[in-house]
């Protein structure tokens, strides 16, 4: 397979922008798609065991009705993320933390929901305060898991992402360790929800590249395909799998040398994150 597309690597278009839902078995996407969704979910968590902090100090149950929007839904592409956990390189432990979110979250919408549904109807029976605190409590215990995993996911969005999603983290740990407190900041007098901004929300755009090239390492250098491009990284097709972390250097047609570290492997196909960021005039991401 490799030989045929080396044979046949003159792109008509080399650097137009993939589509946002490019190929879902691609390690990058994997990875940036659970990221985001699990960043979403927990801000999503924070916001309601915050309302319930509101409704609770206010003694103001109608608050909850604001939590009808805000009830997170588990994505399918963070299921696919974490069956294959191990072909993305995830670490055990993250993978464990992020799947314990998910399924205590399941849990905690079952108790939840009849609460947050009734809130919404003007004639409902008042919902007692002691109920309201049992189930808060859940709530910000579940803002702690999620705060906890947040954390643990920072370091290889870092080292996989070159930082693009640090800021996300920093503003989930504080604004879900005040939830998971008891406070309500995001919560204003009306029962409104003010949800904190989070400074990366969308996928890094991607390139494509569609060139033969070769990857230099310790074991020597190997003939491979580069298919597509971001900032942040490349994606290329080759006959051998690499170790996670693995320093190499990838040497396209034209002689330019990109260093890098390989942070997914699978079946002949890889992805390379670059020691710096492409400029945003960089040819190869440049329109």
């Amino acid at each position: 397979m490799l030989g045929a597309l080396l044979k046949s690597s003159e792109p008509a278009k080399p650097r137009r922008a993939l589509p946002p839902t490019s190929d879902p078995t691609d390690g990058f996407a994997r990875f940036e798609a659970l990221v985001c969704e699990f960043h979403w979910t927990a801000l999503q968590i924070g916001a309601i065991a915050s309302c319930m902090n509101a409704s609770l100090a206010s003694r103001r149950s109608w608050m909850l009705r604001a939590c009808s929007n805000l009830v997170p839904v588990e994505a399918p592409v963070v299921k696919v993320a974490l069956r294959s956990w191990q072909d993305i390189g995830l670490p055990r432990d993250l993978a464990a933390s992020v799947a314990r979110a998910y399924f205590n979250l399941a849990d905690a919408k079952k108790l939840a929901l009849p609460l947050i549904n009734s809130a919404g109807i003007f004639v409902a029976p008042q919902i007692p305060l002691a109920k309201l605190e049992q189930i808060a409590v859940v709530w910000r215990k579940l803002a702690e898991d999620c705060r906890e995993a947040a954390l643990e996911m920072e370091p290889e969005t870092r080292w996989r992402l070159n930082g693009a999603y640090t800021g996300n983290a920093l503003v989930l740990s504080k604004f879900l360790k005040e939830a998971m407190s008891g406070l309500q900041t995001c919560v204003n007098q009306q029962g409104e929800v003010a949800l904190p901004i989070l400074p990366q929300r969308r996928q890094i755009p991607r390139f494509i590249t569609l060139q033969s090239c070769k990857i230099f390492s310790q074991a020597g250098a190997i003939a491979a395909f580069a298919r597509d491009t971001s900032r942040n990284d490349l994606s290329v097709d080759c006959d051998r799998d690499f170790r996670l972390k693995e320093a190499v250097v990838v040497t396209l047609r034209n002689g330019r040398k990109l260093p890098g570290l390989i942070v997914w492997s699978k079946d002949g196909k890889s992805g390379i994150r670059f020691d710096s960021p492409l400029p945003d005039d960089d040819p190869l991401i440049a329109g």
